[in-house]
């Protein structure tokens, strides 16, 4: 019997690295379906789901009688519905083991560009012009501790990177009770941030996580704080991060992931802040780790659906 297989949704490739992986009894068909009422349209008949940005919401699983698998291209399961999706007895899997040395090195850098105000420096130039007046020096790493908030496989990788460097480590994570020697834990959010210059977030979104960055934490980041986002842009309150950055009660914002996208509203305006600096959601970018996304994707939910039966 063909078990069904749906890509709903992706911007990764033709299909063709999972159909090499589904080969044998598994039919794949590859849509653009990125709502309710597309996956409805094109997932009817499905076993299994390889989802990008699609909602899978209850509406969605009520609606795919044969669906016995899901599995997203990525870290993060925001867009699917984890709670009805057990009541369904539906398997959900994301790809927790790729991207991460991607994620970890666009942190650092995010990181060390403002220690050595790379982008303050770059914007200078193109508006003041050849001049270091206006630029502030440098810290050494020594004297610019840095801060993890969410201590995962990515949160240990920026870890690591930072102290290589020479930058003091904190961490905030109140899942892990124990810490690498070298590195200084806090029980709050806000005493995190307080003991830092740069704050890089590596926490999930979650009803717990969503809106953990808010007015209290940027306060305790301070006027020379940087806030680094490469996780979600739900873990933010916009509004309040964007209050700090007009008013200079926070230093410098590098976001790679936004409440919105594309960026809308309160999001287009952190885009094109002079205190920011945003790039498309692209942390997870590399020769390598697309090709590891699509075929870990695939062979997931093949090993899902072949011990299911």
């Amino acid at each position: 019997m063909t078990t069904n297989i749906v890509i709903t949704d992706t911007n990764l490739g033709d299909g063709s690295i999972e159909r090499a992986v589904l080969a044998g009894d598994f039919a794949v068909s590859r849509f653009d379906a990125r709502t309710e009422d597309a996956v409805l349209d094109v997932a009817g008949d499905a076993d299994g789901l390889l989802v990008q940005w699609a909602p899978i919401t209850d509406r969605v699983l009520a609606g795919l009688p044969r669906l016995r698998a899901v599995v997203r291209y990525g870290i993060g399961l925001d867009n699917i519905d984890l709670a009805a999706a057990a009541r369904r007895g539906v398997e959900v899997r994301n790809v927790d083991d790729y991207c991460l040395a991607e994620v970890a090195d666009h942190s650092m850098a995010a990181v060390y560009a403002h220690n050595r105000r790379l982008t303050t420096a770059s914007r200078s130039c193109a508006d003041v012009g050849w001049t270091t007046a206006g630029i502030a020096p440098a810290l050494p790493p020594a004297q610019d501790p840095v801060g993890v908030a969410g201590f995962g496989r990515i949160g240990r990788e920026v870890a690591s990177r930072a102290l290589a460097l020479g930058f003091p480590v904190h961490v905030w994570d109140p899942f892990v009770p124990d810490v690498p020697a070298g590195v200084t834990a806090h029980p709050t959010l806000v005493e995190l941030a307080a003991a830092v210059n740069h704050l890089t977030l590596h926490v999930p979104a979650t009803p717990q996580t969503r809106g953990i960055v808010d007015r209290a934490v940027l306060d305790a980041l301070g006027a020379d704080g940087h806030l680094v986002n490469t996780a979600r842009g739900a873990l933010v309150v916009e509004t309040d991060l964007l209050a700090a950055l007009d008013a200079g009660t926070l230093g410098f914002a590098s976001l790679d992931v936004l409440a919105s996208e594309p960026p809308e509203q309160t999001s287009a305006k952190l885009a094109g802040h002079p205190r920011a600096l945003v790039t498309p959601h692209l942390a997870y970018l590399s020769t390598v780790s697309l090709p590891q996304l699509q075929r870990r994707a695939a062979e997931i939910l093949r090993d899902l659906l072949t011990t299911a039966g």
